[in-house]
């Protein structure tokens, strides 16, 4: 704030106060104590110096980054384009198409998103022609596709720049999907916890409660699923978290463009994990309440510490990508298991 407040029409304290505290939530910067009382800085952190070379806002360029590093950046690419562009889904004057709802995914907005370019890609590989009528018969709009494609490439080179993507994979997107960075393309909670690791701490918790609907609450405050969100008026959610892009306030607060989520994604991204060993649970940030045990709790703060390295080691260039790898590997088939035994 002491050098913003040197330009010609500084900021308001209020909103540099709000992207500090963004920076703070992605794990960019962390607080520094002064010797003022009362005062204090903040220095960058590994993961901070990688999302500076990011020319998108810091979310989005840490879901890249992790949809790189987790081996899920085909569908990442997609999710993260589809976030910056035009919404590929045309409604009307009765709102939601019934030919959407083909695309529709039973708990993420993100991979409906994906469902919805993967159709575009295979009717464009048919022809021009074919594709014009796709869009046409499903309500679709073939210019935030076009857009979407642009903002994939981009992103992917972007990526190649910072070495998180081997440059020869730059000019080539089409070899993308076969690759060692899309090897957990198709795993559904690989793909979430890349999605985590960007929104976090965009969470709520879902009650259900006897003979009731579900209720959602961030913290301590009552949201509801907008009705654009696939998680609507659902009945028999198979998680009781979910992660949202937004919220907004009509009449009441509303969370759009969601996905469930499991609790392992919690423990990874959040800020503070502290196990309470007599009661066998979990404490993320101070609200978020998981049912594990310490064992598993103490576990996942040290591959926490484990990713840090990782992400400092692709800073330094001093790292070893074969334990890099093991460690990445490790936490994806954490993911992976996590989410069979929760089906």
């Amino acid at each position: 704030m002491d050098f913003l407040l040197q330009a010609p029409q500084p900021p308001s304290q209020e909103s540099v106060s709000s992207a500090l505290k963004v920076l703070e939530e992605v794990g960019a910067i962390n607080p520094i104590s002064t010797r003022r009382p009362g005062s204090r800085t903040e220095a960058i952190t590994p993961l901070g110096t990688h999302l500076s070379k990011l020319p998108v806002h810091v979310r989005l360029g840490k879901m890249l980054i992790f949809g790189a590093l987790f081996g899920a950046l085909d569908t990442v690419l997609t999710i993260v384009a589809s976030m910056n562009a035009k919404s590929p889904f045309i409604t009307n004057m009765d709102g939601t198409p019934k030919e959407h709802r083909v695309f529709f995914h039973p708990t993420s907005d993100f991979l409906t998103a994906c469902n919805a370019w993967e159709a575009y890609v295979a009717a464009l590989d048919v022809s021009s022609s074919n594709v014009r009528k796709f869009c046409t018969k499903n309500f679709l709009n073939r210019t935030a596709f076009i857009e979407i494609g642009d903002m994939r490439k981009q992103f992917l080179q972007l990526l190649s720049s910072i070495g998180f993507v081997d440059k020869a994979f730059a000019n080539s997107i089409g070899d993308l999907k076969s690759s060692r960075f899309n090897r957990h393309g198709s795993k559904e909670d690989v793909i979430n916890a890349a999605v985590c690791a960007g929104l976090y701490p965009n969470v709520a918790h879902i009650t259900n409660l006897p003979g009731e609907a579900h209720s959602l609450y961030h913290k301590g405050e009552r949201l509801y699923f907008h009705k654009s969100s696939t998680n609507h008026n659902k009945q028999g959610l198979e998680s009781e978290w979910v992660i949202f892009q937004e919220k907004f306030a009509t009449s009441r607060t509303f969370v759009s463009t969601t996905s469930l989520i499991k609790p392992f994604s919690l423990l990874l991204f959040g800020n503070s994990v502290t196990v309470k060993h007599v009661i066998r649970k979990v404490v993320v940030d101070d609200w978020i309440e998981v049912n594990i045990s310490a064992q598993v709790g103490v576990m996942f703060r040290e591959l926490k510490s484990a990713l840090s390295h990782v992400i400092k080691d692709r800073m330094n260039k001093d790292t070893s990508d074969e334990r890099a790898a093991m460690i990445i590997d490790g936490i994806c088939r954490l993911f992976i298991i996590e989410g069979i035994e929760n089906r």
